[in-house]
């Protein structure tokens, strides 16, 4: 299916959003709950850079390659994940839209609820060949 693919620019282009989106978040829960966690109803997720990155390309960008195939997918997943940002995040310091803000509090609130978390989509392998290559 999509598994051993070798990464392209678009994926990572892809990779660079995510993770830009990541520590954005993190930052934002680090403000609103003093420490890095979700909380939702009582419940706590700790929050990391590569659960985040993970859970954005499970909830977030899976969808769109699953349904659109991994070119277009991975294209308009880039597309979703530069909307997440405010206009211009590659000149000032980064900070997701108020939109997206909401858009990740609603994967949280899934994963509060029984969602996968931190795991990569089915289908999805990331593999380093003896070459240092990424593939996915």
């Amino acid at each position: 299916m999509i598994a051993n693919l070798r990464l392209q620019p678009l994926e990572f282009r892809a990779v660079f959003l995510r993770n830009c989106i990541a520590d954005e978040y993190i930052a934002l829960m680090k403000r609103i709950n003093g420490e890095a966690v979700y909380i939702e109803d009582g419940e706590r997720i700790e929050l990391t850079p590569d659960r985040v990155a993970m859970n954005i390309l499970y909830h977030i960008e899976a969808p769109c390659i699953h349904e659109f195939g991994q070119d277009d997918g991975c294209r308009l997943a880039c597309e979703v994940l530069e909307k997440m940002l405010v206009p211009g995040y590659m000149a000032e310091n980064i900070r997701l839209s108020a939109y997206r803000v909401s858009e990740l509090r609603e994967v949280y609130r899934d994963i509060v609820f029984g969602a996968l978390d931190g795991e990569l989509p089915e289908g999805f392998e990331i593999v380093i060949t003896d070459t240092k290559e990424v593939i996915l």
